[in-house]
């Protein structure tokens, strides 16, 4: 066996080495098995935030309660908080007064939200909420013409409905209409409507929201749809135009009486800022689970969606590929610390300063061999000398003997290889040397060594011919 054979496979070294390989496997399968187990692909653990829903009576708010409950049965901890509509929903996101607290909110496309609030979205529902214009029924308006002088309700002060009602009358050509204007609740409004106080009920509202059923039936209104809702519906580019048909909400006396084409606005859901990347991801997976058709109405339209707030990075990877990314889905603790796109710079840079300090230990390894062999070089040449002609007592001409001379140069490579000896266990031992390079400096080091043991046993035979030579003198 060589010596690069008697250093690998030592006595008792295979044996240690195979210990530290399986513990080392061991500890790396346990990891895995921990962070699968704290994933977001297994259950919503991450999820715990607020999720700002809108009036009790709304959709919102029936939505909000079915993601609350379906977050609770697998881990996950979503309040639902009732709120005045979409405008309040906003204002609790972006609330500098308040503590940094993740939330979630539904809010219909086209309000104002603040550049510098940090709000972000996550997506849209799939099905969009409807402008609900209600009139008494048998009233006869067939076009905006006929509104004019007419009273509107505009929903509650900061409502949705308000902000996006106050939107329309501020065309010039509704402006010029001269409407009145008046805020209630949707229900009062409606009772207003019914007796003739008010003209208009104005309601944003899903079209399959009982409280809208409601309405329309206990009152007995019926939906406003002009002529030319088409024309002012092309002009704010976050609605777009729908059909409710007819009989959908009674068959029997049908209501409405005929197809009525209505305004229809996204609902989008956002996110403040202090809701981290993993909570995120949990909240999509939890649409994707319980709207079947979540992923395919998504991402909302870049046209629509305001420029304030922008669609967030994870969702539009989410509904590139219908699912989470690989680190999102197992390793939600580090992508919460960190985007996934640092982490592989990250990972990069890591790459290339591992490799960088191999090729540095490589180049270290390198000079220790090429001055062992100058160092071996000297010692056979001396070595040499010693074979040839043996040593001489007389003097050169400095006056120094052969062999004083001859010693003096053992000593001085005995010094030269105890350095070197030193350096090499001192880069053996450096954080530098890459894991498993440690045998090529064992190799040098027992060649070092092996040297150093030769001209141990030179100086030792020098010294007993001095002190032969010592005894002959006297």
């Amino acid at each position: 066996m060589n010596l690069m054979d008697q250093l690998a496979f030592g006595p008792g070294r295979d044996r240690g080495a195979w210990i530290k390989s399986i513990l080392l496997v061991l500890t790396l399968v346990g990891l895995l098995v921990s962070l699968s187990y704290f994933s977001v692909a297994i259950d919503y653990s991450f999820l715990k935030a607020a999720l700002y829903s809108g009036t009790p009576q709304g959709q919102y708010h029936a939505v909000a309660k079915k993601l609350e409950q379906a977050a609770r049965d697998r881990g996950g901890s979503l309040q639902v908080v009732a709120t005045a509509g979409a405008m309040d929903n906003i204002a609790r996101l972006d609330d500098p007064a308040s503590e940094c607290a993740p939330g979630f909110a539904f809010v219909q496309d086209g309000l104002p939200i603040s550049a510098d609030a940090g709000i972000q979205i996550l997506g849209r529902l799939p099905q969009p909420e409807t402008l609900f214009l209600l009139m008494r029924r048998g009233r006869n308006i067939a076009n905006f013409a006929d509104l004019k002088h007419a009273k509107i309700g505009l929903g509650p002060v900061g409502s949705g409905t308000d902000y996006l009602m106050r939107q329309i009358l501020e065309m010039d050509d509704i402006n010029g209409l001269q409407l009145q204007t008046s805020n209630y609740d949707f229900e009062t409004e409606a009772a207003l409507v019914a007796r003739g106080s008010i003209d208009v009920a104005s309601i944003v509202m899903n079209e399959n929201s009982p409280l809208i059923r409601k309405i329309i039936s206990e009152y007995g209104l019926e939906i406003l749809s002009p002529d030319d809702i088409e024309g002012m519906v092309s002009r704010l580019r976050w609605l777009r135009i729908g059909r409710i048909p007819s009989g959908f909400f009674d068959v029997t006396q049908p209501s409405p009486e005929t197809d009525r084409l209505v305004a229809q606005v996204d609902t989008l859901i956002v996110a403040n800022e202090c809701v981290h990347r993993a909570e995120r991801v949990a909240f999509l997976m939890l649409m994707s689970h319980e709207f079947p058709s979540f992923i395919r109405s998504n991402p909302p339209p870049a046209a629509k969606s305001q420029d304030q707030a922008p669609l967030a990075e994870e969702a539009r990877k989410f509904f590139a590929v219908g699912e989470p990314e690989f680190a999102d889905k197992y390793f939600p603790v580090f992508v919460d610390l960190m985007s996934p796109t640092y982490w592989i710079y990250l990972l990069m840079l890591a790459t290339v300063v591992i490799n960088a300090l191999g090729i540095y230990s490589r180049f270290r390894l390198w000079r220790i061999d090429a001055n062992r062999e100058q160092l071996d070089e000297r010692l056979k040449l001396l070595l040499n000398a010693r074979q040839g002609g043996g040593l001489s007592s007389e003097a050169d001409s400095d006056g120094v003997s052969v062999v004083q001379r001859d010693h003096e140069r053992l000593l001085a490579l005995r010094a030269d290889f105890d350095l070197l000896h030193r350096r090499c266990r001192s880069q053996l031992k450096s954080i530098v040397t890459p894991m498993g390079s440690e045998i090529y400096y064992r190799y040098q080091q027992a060649l070092i060594e092996e040297a150093q043991r030769v001209l141990g046993e030179l100086l030792r035979a020098d010294g007993a011919v001095h002190r032969d030579g010592g005894h002959q003198a006297r």
